[in-house]
């Protein structure tokens, strides 16, 4: 049997199938309400999609620099994949990224992956880093450098590969504490992809997996509580 669970982890599924960020359902039809395009520069063209969800009615926005549209009308063209087509959604879909992860760790991988779609290097590194940098700050990394923060991290959370916490280690030029993009080199897309899904990696270990863990312990629990309370009911029922 084929596996398609990464299906949950797009916007788009098909050409009129999404995972809907509003109700939170998966696999639910949608339709293009509006279209719109503008210059983005003197020779770029951008399109802007308004997509309704046929299940609670709200609306998302699309942008893209691509023409997704049939020939017929402003419909979607069967057959693409529109995420690798789109570089901004409003909302952002929470099903790429928990909405139990810090929402300044969401909004700048959401912004670095968007830049990263357009090919915005420089505004793409800057985000990844700000992004490490804020994760040192929530969890309290001790350390005099990113080095020693990085290490900090990978000692607290032994449960989690270490193998990831190397990789952010070997980001270069991120010895200080303050975010000045401007000195930065940018990375190229390869590397900003590795660094990019190493942290995304990390934090489902740090924030979705604990929580989805101890959710499944308290149902346990829960059911067990329930069947006690039937057999102590049974127990001390008189007897016929």
């Amino acid at each position: 049997m084929s596996d398609d669970s990464h299906l949950d982890s797009k916007y788009f599924v098909t050409h009129d199938i999404y995972n809907c960020p509003f109700c939170k359902r998966r696999h639910v039809k949608f339709s293009n309400s509006d279209h719109a395009q503008f210059n983005w520069t003197s020779t770029k063209r951008c399109h802007i999609w308004i997509v309704k969800c046929n299940s609670c009615d709200k609306e998302s926005m699309h942008l893209s620099f691509s023409d997704l549209s049939n020939e017929r009308d402003y419909n979607f063209r069967v057959g693409l994949n529109f995420d690798e087509h789109i570089f901004y959604s409003v909302p952002t879909s929470f099903f790429v990224l928990d909405a139990r992860i810090p929402q300044v760790l969401r909004d700048l991988i959401t912004e670095a992956e968007g830049c990263l779609k357009i090919n915005f290097l420089t505004g793409a590194s800057a985000c990844t880093r700000k992004a490490i940098y804020e994760l040192t700050i929530l969890e309290k990394a001790q350390g005099n450098n990113y080095d020693e923060r990085i290490k900090f991290l990978k000692n607290k959370y032994s449960q989690i590969d270490p193998d990831l916490f190397d990789v952010l280690a070997h980001i270069k030029d991120m010895t200080s504490d303050k975010v000045h993009e401007q000195s930065w080199d940018k990375w190229d897309s390869k590397h900003l992809m590795l660094f990019t899904q190493t942290l995304k990696t990390i934090l489902q270990e740090l924030y979705v997996i604990p929580k989805e863990r101890e959710q499944r312990t308290n149902q346990i629990k829960e059911l067990l509580q329930g069947v006690r309370e039937k057999q102590n009911k049974a127990e001390s029922k008189p007897a016929d």
